[in-house]
């Protein structure tokens, strides 16, 4: 399979196997505005993947996406989309009236363009994947790869609300570990206890684990709750770290003791790639 991207090339060299990389690059004009030219091995290519993850700058690696597809169209190159971090997926409803709902706005958008297959992973919102025909893959097998090499004591493994819970599971299952999520108990009109709605994390290690870190707020507070629950050692991961707004700092001051994600988003805490699952599905 041949494969291409301009946002998600660390992902690309963690690739085994038989893919074959068409490069591609982009450039501005003087006046600021941007073009995308693809090396000329692409005129013998008759399908290829595009890997485009749209994090920060969001909206420039959303028109490179759309100019490299609108640019292999007029080659009449079949082509298929994986998207690791998709963005706008958090506006997935309208908050306020007249506003526009921009991941599904985005998803529309792209599907559109008529591929021959859409993925994302981990998204936020399924709405937001189906909008786009699209299907969506998850990391969540690839972070319990990830902990089990850690020898945790006795682990847990945790969501930051009721929401988010299947991805637990699905981590907790495959390490053969207990799962969970923290539960909110309001004990009287200004106090509401945080804590694990059932089981007990004493002299256990945790890992709680969610789809996205934003600015670590949800996992600074569960932090602080498992340690004053007697747990040893508190790891935070998700699949798409955005870690915005002095995220780390907040982690590290709630105790946290290490942090973990996926390439989906390039970073210091990028330890497990996708790369397996692109393998996987082509």
């Amino acid at each position: 399979m041949f494969v291409t991207s301009l946002s998600s090339k660390q992902t690309l060299q963690q690739l085994k196997g038989d893919f074959k990389l068409i490069d591609c690059h982009f450039e501005r004009f003087p006046d600021g505005e941007g073009y995308v030219r693809f090396d000329e091995k692409v005129k013998n290519v008759k399908e290829i993947l595009i890997v485009q993850s749209l994090y920060y700058p969001q909206d420039e690696h959303i028109m490179q996406l759309f100019f490299m597809i609108d640019a292999l169209k007029d080659l009449n190159i079949k082509i298929n989309l994986l998207i690791p971090y998709m963005a706008y997926a958090r506006q997935d409803k309208r908050f306020k009236d007249w506003e526009s709902i921009s991941g599904i706005s985005l998803a529309k958008m792209i599907d559109r363009f008529d591929l021959e297959s859409k993925y994302t992973v981990d998204i936020h919102d399924l709405k937001v994947t189906k909008a786009m025909n699209g299907e969506n893959l998850s990391a969540m097998p690839l972070i319990a790869d990830y902990l089990m090499d850690l020898n945790l004591k006795e682990p847990v493994i945790i969501s930051p609300d009721k929401g988010s819970v299947e991805r637990a599971k699905i981590v907790a299952d495959q390490m053969d570990a207990e799962f969970d999520h923290l539960e909110k108990t309001r004990l009287s009109g200004d106090t509401v206890e945080i804590r694990p709605k059932e089981i007990n994390t004493k002299n256990r290690d945790v890992a709680i684990v969610d789809d996205i870190i934003s600015t670590g707020g949800t996992m600074a507070k569960a932090c602080e709750v498992l340690k004053r629950e007697g747990t040893l050692k508190v790891l935070s991961g998700a699949t798409h770290l955005l870690m915005i707004s002095n995220a780390e700092e907040r982690l590290k001051k709630a105790g946290i003791d290490g942090i973990f994600g996926s390439d989906s988003i390039p970073s210091k805490f990028s330890d497990i790639s996708i790369a397996s699952i692109i393998e996987e599905m082509f």
